[in-house]
């Protein structure tokens, strides 16, 4: 998929709906690293980050997404499994109007400020909080009013839950979270995660380097180069480690 096409669907299928964003957050991907999209972004002032290679953490939304709607998918798709694309939408309808595990409410919730109908209501009923128009005595005004008061509770109560997760799961992470920090012109080690093919990856290498820290992008993320004439990378602090030892790569320490 080239960068034209990411661009354009990105405007007409996003920005033409929802209004355009503080920020987006992407992988590294040659369509959104690309001269065309980082110039989108720098005339609509959107502030553009993305993840650091081999780190599925990085963008662990999405993945959790994309694992859930697999899931799904995977119990109705076909032997040959090239009717994917029409279960799509009935995996997406069915994980939009499901209550999520953080928020502690659906997508469809949080978007209309309500639930959608779905086809097993027509057994059992509409949704019990449904009420799409105001009633005999009550103003458009005072409708619209209590829709957007009910948005606000919804929106905060979302917010307040993905908090109390967010320091959950850190309380998790920490007890096995790798502490060291390093500083600029400290050489480390880079753990290898890329597998080159036809090669046993038990007799790989491990780590490579060793690397100078050029940048401290924040308490985590680091921009390393090997020598002054390699090209840098930005990675995460859990794929480093220290190396002592004499380094001659062209920087002056």
């Amino acid at each position: 998929m080239e960068a034209q096409t990411v661009a354009d669907s990105f405007i007409k299928n996003f920005i033409c709906r929802f209004g355009i964003p503080r920020q987006i957050h992407s992988d590294q991907g040659g369509q959104f690293e690309s001269k065309l999209f980082k110039k989108l972004c720098e005339k609509l002032r959107i502030h553009k980050t993305r993840t650091t290679a081999f780190r599925t953490q990085s963008d662990g939304l999405v993945e959790r997404l994309n694992r859930s709607l697999e899931d799904i998918i995977s119990k109705y798709v076909c032997k040959n499994q090239r009717d994917w694309d029409e279960q799509l939408p009935w995996a997406l309808m069915a994980y939009r109007s499901s209550e999520h595990e953080t928020t502690k409410l659906s997508p469809c919730m949080l978007m209309l400020g309500r639930g959608i109908e779905l086809p097993i209501d027509l057994n059992y009923g509409p949704h019990p909080q449904r009420d799409e128009f105001p009633n005999e005595t009550e103003t458009t005004n005072a409708y619209v009013q209590k829709v957007q008061t009910l948005m606000w509770d919804v929106q905060q109560k979302a917010r307040k839950n993905i908090i109390t997760a967010s320091n959950r799961q850190k309380r998790q992470y920490d007890l096995r979270a790798n502490q060291n920090s390093y500083k600029v012109g400290d050489s480390v080690w880079l753990n290898i995660l890329a597998r080159v093919k036809h090669i046993s990856p038990k007799l790989q290498k491990q780590w490579d380097g060793p690397y100078i820290i050029t940048e401290v992008i924040s308490d985590v993320i680091y921009r390393i180069q090997k020598s002054t004439n390699s090209k840098f990378q930005v990675v995460h602090h859990d794929r480093l480690k220290r190396f002592y030892g004499k380094v001659d790569n062209g920087f002056v320490n």
